[in-house]
């Protein structure tokens, strides 16, 4: 008998990454901070509170006709780009050569109104012709991304090792654990990024964006990290927690499924 080993997440967007080749070469993309950045990005509130912190959505070789910032939860109600209401968003936009709407905060974002937006250029998101990417802006932090890493290629040798890569972005003060069932693998808490209270990796210092890596031992019967161990058999379900004190518990899974066949 042979195990095979698939892995899930809860999520089907990608990490924020700045793309090397800044504009891409075709097709809308978003910018920030000089970088350019793939859809599914993640942004923090507090890094886009002013027209020179706005995140561009940019469809190059377009003319702007009317385009628009949507919030996914509410089609129906898209971002108020005329400025001049208590939307907290404002816009402001580029006709040609590249269509692009520039959109950043005039307030605080209120706890209802964070999650995920989507650019549709040159025309609104109604039209079926449209182009479209998204963005996720929260407050305080979020999970960015919970991955696996470094699956072995033969899954008969036992035992069987990898990473859990879990990626923090925002508030610099937290607590983090990565968990199987009710047992923690690793925790952190009162994180204090300013001063790297705690063994993350820093990949992006303005934004407080932190990688945290388990090491992940697994003989068949039991899941491992360092001392702690955790009986498992089949699918091993993983999540990584993300907590700021008094705001809501930022929660992301990941499974690696343990698919058993005869040999």
């Amino acid at each position: 008998m042979a195990m095979s080993l698939i892995v899930t997440a809860a999520i089907l967007l990608s990490i924020s990454e700045a793309i090397s080749q800044c504009p891409p070469s075709s097709g809308i993309y978003l910018r920030y901070n000089g970088d350019c950045y793939t859809n599914g990005s993640y942004f923090w509130d507090s890094s886009v509170n002013a027209a020179n912190e706005a995140i561009s959505c940019v469809l190059p070789g377009t003319s702007l006709t009317t385009g628009q910032w949507v919030r996914v939860a509410d089609p129906d109600d898209p971002v108020d780009c005329d400025n001049t209401n208590n939307d907290p968003f404002r816009c402001t936009s580029v006709t040609s050569p590249n269509a692009t709407l520039n959109l950043y905060l005039a307030q605080g974002l209120p706890a209802a109104q964070e999650g995920w937006y989507k650019c549709c250029l040159p025309i609104d998101c109604s039209d079926p012709n449209t182009n479209i990417i998204f963005a996720n802006i929260f407050r305080f932090a979020e999970i960015e991304s919970f991955t696996v890493a470094d699956l072995p290629s033969d899954m008969t040798v036992y035992p069987q090792e990898y990473k859990l890569n879990c990626t923090k972005i925002g508030h610099y003060g937290y607590g983090i654990s990565v968990n199987i069932g009710s047992t923690a693998l690793a925790s952190y808490t009162n994180c204090e990024d300013r001063s790297s209270t705690c063994p993350g990796t820093v990949l992006v210092s303005f934004s407080y964006t932190v990688r945290y890596t388990v090491d992940i031992t697994w003989d068949g019967m039991t899941v491992s990290s360092g001392s702690i161990s955790q009986l498992t058999t089949g699918d091993q379900m993983y999540q990584c927690v993300v907590q700021v004190a008094g705001q809501p518990t930022r929660t992301r899974d990941v499974i690696v499924k343990g698919n058993v066949y005869e040999c």
